[in-house]
């Protein structure tokens, strides 16, 4: 991590947050009607080039990068070969190869496993240390231009891309964090990733006084908000890419050909049903919340009547003093009896997108 970059995040003490200061800055992010900017010092950049790159990562990864451009991103994951996720990185193409984005806890790992299959190819991969990536969260209340003045051409849709020649700007899937919480009229946010050199941040971080500074908190947040997982450290290798619903966010392909974990990932698609999916939940107390328990973290359990295993927690976030939002992977059969974390009830909140496997056949 840049010495540069540390004195620029405790200048707005958005480094080491108690978890008082965590609930604090995300009930105000969620009732926000200003334009914001998250830190994502937490993730690792990390670059695929050579003449081979493109066959390479076709061959490990389990989404279409032939798809992949400097103009259009995708999210994307690496499996075992019994389909269970190590990584999911979200993978952008530039002119010499690729950019691939994901947790620094599970980085290490997913290079040394992705560089003993190199072999004789020829590709390079290294870590991008003079790199990170910021966030940037739009008001549906704020005025048009706020953002372009910042940051440029805006792309138009999820995970479509504007690309320069040391910075690329990705346009990520919309925050819903605003409606969580009951804000009357409250809409969607568009959110944003930029990938460039600590320099080129830093100039915009200390230039945008304009814009409300966040930690990788409410990113955390607006993605659960959003239905969008994260792999990091404490879930490694437990799910298979349809439990965190890739299908349904195009993260997953079916038509691409062979890598790790296909026979596995292809075999739950058109031979077996569905056992289990991703869903956002609410967890409501009647005290404030003082600290995250231990089943609100990733890898946590849900509990669904007698079974104490109904769910495992992707992510989980204060949406406010007394309230929790959490991502969780739970058994499709156990639905109608609901679901509970600590012993209270969670209220399963409505998805952007659909879930096929609650409909009713």
């Amino acid at each position: 991590m840049s010495n540069n970059w540390l004195a620029m995040l405790n200048s707005y003490a958005l480094d080491n947050l108690s978890a008082e200061a965590t609930r604090e800055e995300l009930t105000a992010y969620a009732a926000s009607t200003d334009v914001q900017m998250a830190d994502l010092s937490s993730q690792t950049i990390i670059e695929v080039t050579g003449t081979d790159a493109t066959a390479f990562l076709q061959g490990q990864l389990c989404n279409d990068i032939a798809l992949v451009s400097p103009t259009q991103a995708q999210i994307t994951g690496y499996c075992t070969p019994k389909g269970r996720l190590l990584a999911l990185p979200t993978i952008v193409g530039f002119e010499s190869g690729y950019r691939l984005l994901l947790p620094a806890d599970v980085a290490p790992a997913f290079l040394k496993r992705l560089s003993m299959f190199v072999m004789r190819s020829e590709v390079t991969i290294k870590v991008l240390e003079d790199w990170v990536a910021t966030a940037i969260v739009e008001s549906s209340s704020a005025q048009p231009g706020t953002l372009e003045a910042h940051l440029g051409a805006l792309p138009v849709g999820a995970l479509s891309t504007a690309s320069a020649e040391n910075v690329q700007l990705i346009r990520w899937h919309d925050d819903n964090s605003g409606a969580h919480i009951g804000k009357a009229g409250s809409k969607s946010r568009a959110r944003y990733l930029r990938l460039a050199p600590v320099s080129d941040q830093l100039t915009l971080w200390q230039g945008a006084d304009d814009v409300v500074k966040r930690s990788a908190n409410v990113w955390r947040l607006s993605d659960i908000s959003a239905g969008i997982p994260s792999i990091t450290q404490a879930i490694v290798e437990s799910f298979v890419p349809q439990m965190i619903n890739l299908q349904l966010i195009n993260g997953l392909s079916f038509t691409k050909g062979c890598y790790p974990g296909q026979e596995i990932v292809a075999r739950m698609q058109y031979l077996g049903k569905l056992k289990r999916h991703m869903q956002v939940f609410k967890c409501s107390t009647a005290t404030p919340v003082t600290h995250f328990t231990d089943s609100m973290v990733p890898g946590g359990s849900l509990s669904s009547g007698t079974d104490e295993n109904a769910g495992i927690v992707v992510d989980a976030m204060p949406l406010s003093a007394s309230e929790f939002l959490i991502l969780a992977v739970t058994k499709v059969a156990a639905v109608d009896a609901g679901f509970s974390v600590a012993d209270i009830s969670l209220e399963a909140l409505d998805m952007p997108y659909d879930l096929p496997s609650l409909e009713v056949a």
